[in-house]
């Protein structure tokens, strides 16, 4: 025995049981009296209780005959685990007692801030004690607790209760969505032993789910549930298992939204010390497909520890809606539609991915805006952590604004976050794009990659075809440089080169922002050498043009493909070419230039000749916002407000000049395409 122990514990106990028992028969014997006669009033008061399963301060029972017979119970506080209330109430106006009962016909429960209709029996004979609570007529919550030498029995039966009643008596933090309304049916029965619980079991009937937060992020509407658990404690081990079918209703969970189309959810596992584990979950969900899992929980901090992930045959068509796109809300996948099958499988141990890899069968993408198709898209790609995989990538065809992809086979290899294809060929039309030594890595929470590549020559008449615009002739090829893209920008080192209308084109500081997002962000500096104006201008009503021309356009700015700032420069390049202008051209150089950019003599000169000699041409747009403010080669002699726009040299020439200095250029671009189809343009 340790120094200071007088007791011991077994004596303790014994102690208080027959304390509490001498003080329940005294109770009972003054109960039983005649009190409305010779004890006019009973006044009982316990300041503190404290049991392993719950602790109540200021606890008061009173028991009056005078004006009229009452019983009345007051707590203070009652503490449940982390659930508290305080200042309950109850108060019976019709009651009776023996020495074996106490039984409660009519009374009123007083809790937080509702007073519900109440009657309880406590039987002393059959250790039995029923709560009875009737907030409504078709509504009932029934508690009956039997308890035994050795063990008790706690069941709670529920006919239409109202969630929202349930709701305001249980502790709900400030994160959580707040319940609305629900009706729920079934029955929840305990099992103990002392403080411990040793079974549960729980079936429920939950209708008319509705819940919502402050923010409107996260809310349900007339969600259906069925929910079972079967839980058993042996040796300090919990089994349990359960399920929850979702039959109805809608719910919407940032930035998810999902129907109760019947989605089923079947679980079971175990809790042992501080871990709870998950040895079998089958999650079906409806029109998706079937996921199967396992896992396991530190309880203390709520971190997972281990867990693993298989899915097979999942529909992409509904996957890719309820799941993906809403990830990816603000990229060109939220408007895309998919089909096909993918397989899914992932491991996690030690606060670490270890493996995940993806299968793709027959899948097919289709932007809603005819952005981009991929048909007979096949994948296998595989995930080691920090080992080596080799996966590919299949591809049937596909287009990419309207420009038609050939089928092709692409190795990816993977190791730890590093996604790497040395080299991969992707055809286009009657030529290909080879891509080198792309490379994609996570960077914290960030992707990053870059690549670099080749153009070989694409025929400009089918790729004109392709995007239903009017016929150019030529080639289009050239060198792609590394191209680099990081916190959602992709930038370019050095200059992107490529040849078209027999010329060079060059663009340099390429800088595009958010690229798969709805209003990607472009600006780059461009210039064109030596441009070939007749296999430029050959298939066109505007006009036929012969000769070279040089092109600068500095800061250019794109917002959704769309122009908003450039200062661009058109001349003729330097040397000796054959230079001709027809009289298409010169008509619709004229309306560009305003309606008095010539003069009677020249418009019936004009009708003499198909084409004429010129020594110069020019043009200059400066864009800010829709307002073109335009140049060209030079300004008129004479400080006539006006420039030149083709300078006339030798038999037959003719010079044209323009007048309109500032031009809507929405306006501009839409009657200019109008010349190219009809051939007669009226641009002021």
């Amino acid at each position: 025995m340790k120094p200071g122990r007088f007791l011991s514990d077994n004596f303790k106990k014994n102690l208080y049981k027959r304390f509490i028992g001498v003080w329940l028969i005294s109770l009972a014997l003054l109960l039983c009296a005649q009190v409305h006669a010779a004890i006019p009033s009973f006044f009982f008061t316990l300041e503190h209780i404290h049991h392993a399963a719950f602790a109540a301060k200021s606890v008061d029972i009173k028991l009056t005959s005078t004006p009229a017979q009452r019983l009345e119970i007051n707590l203070g506080e009652l503490t449940v685990r982390e659930w508290t209330a305080h200042n309950l109430r109850f108060i019976c106006d019709r009651f009776s007692i023996t020495r074996q009962s106490v039984d409660c016909e009519e009374g009123l429960l007083h809790i937080s801030d509702k007073t519900l209709p109440a009657a309880f029996q406590l039987s002393m004979r059959h250790k039995q004690f029923v709560l009875v609570v009737k907030p409504g007529s078709q509504e009932k919550w029934q508690l009956t607790v039997d308890w035994y030498p050795d063990n008790w029995r706690g069941l709670l039966r529920i006919e239409n209760g109202r969630g929202e009643l349930l709701a305001g008596l249980m502790p709900q933090k400030e994160s959580w969505p707040r319940l609305q309304r629900a009706r729920i049916n079934g029955v929840i029965s305990l099992n103990g032993r002392g403080a411990l619980i040793s079974e549960l079991t729980t079936q429920l009937e939950i209708t008319e789910l509705a819940f919502s937060d402050v923010n409107g992020l996260r809310a349900g509407e007339h969600i259906h549930l069925r929910f079972n658990a079967d839980a058993r404690q042996k040796k300090g081990v919990w089994q349990w298992q359960g399920g929850v079918a979702w039959l109805g209703g809608e719910a919407f969970w940032q930035p998810f939204y999902f129907t109760g189309e019947g989605h089923h959810l079947t679980i079971s596992g175990k809790i042992h010390e501080e871990s709870l584990s998950v040895d079998q979950g089958v999650l079906t969900l409806s029109n998706i497909g079937q996921v199967d899992f396992s896992g396991k929980v530190d309880i203390p901090t709520q971190k997972l520890r281990q867990a693993e992930l298989q899915a097979e045959i999942l529909e992409m068509a509904a996957l890719f809606e309820s799941i993906i796109q809403p990830l990816a809300a603000d990229t060109a996948l939220a408007e895309t539609r998919a089909k096909g099958k993918a397989d899914i499988a992932w491991r996690y141990r030690g606060e670490e991915n270890q493996s995940l890899t993806i299968d793709l069968h027959n899948v097919s993408l289709a932007d809603a805006r005819d952005r981009f198709s991929f048909e007979g898209l096949y994948a296998h790609v595989p995930w080691q952590g920090t080992e080596r995989s080799i996966g590919t990538i299949r591809l049937g065809g596909g287009k990419i604004l309207q420009i038609p992809l050939g089928a092709m086979q692409i190795p990816l290899e993977t190791i730890g976050m590093d996604f790497s294809v040395r080299y991969a060929e992707i055809p286009v039309l009657d030529g290909k794009v080879v891509i080198e030594n792309f490379n994609a890595s996570l960077q914290e929470s960030d992707w990053q990659w870059q690549f670099n590549g080749r153009l070989f020559p694409v025929s400009m008449e089918k790729l004109t075809e392709a995007l239903q615009t009017q016929p150019m002739f030529g080639t289009l090829s050239g060198i792609i440089p590394r191209m680099n893209y990081a916190a959602s920008i992709m930038t370019m080192e050095g200059v992107l080169v490529f040849n078209i209308f027999d010329g060079v084109a060059v663009a340099r500081n390429l800088k595009l922002t958010e690229p798969l997002s709805r209003t990607p962000h472009l600006t780059m500096d461009m210039a064109m050498h030596h441009i070939d104006l007749d296999l430029l201008t050959r298939a066109y009503s505007f006009g036929r043009i012969q000769g070279r021309i040089d092109v600068e356009v500095n800061d250019l700015e794109l917002v959704n493909w769309e122009p908003v700032r450039f200062d661009a420069k058109l001349v003729s390049s330097p040397g000796k070419y054959k230079r001709r202008i027809s009289q298409a051209a010169i008509q619709n150089l004229t309306a560009l230039g305003g309606e008095s950019a010539m003069t009677a003599i020249q418009l019936s000169f004009l009708r003499l000749f198909e084409q004429f000699r010129y020594s110069e041409i020019g043009w200059r747009c400066k864009l800010r916002g829709n307002i073109c403010r335009m140049g060209g080669i030079e300004p008129l002699p004479n400080d006539e407000q006006g420039y030149v726009l083709v300078k006339g040299s030798g038999v037959p020439g003719i010079t044209i000049t323009g007048y309109n200095r500032e031009v809507d250029w929405l306006e501009l671009v839409k009657r200019l395409e109008n010349a190219i189809k009809s051939g007669s343009p009226i641009i002021q």
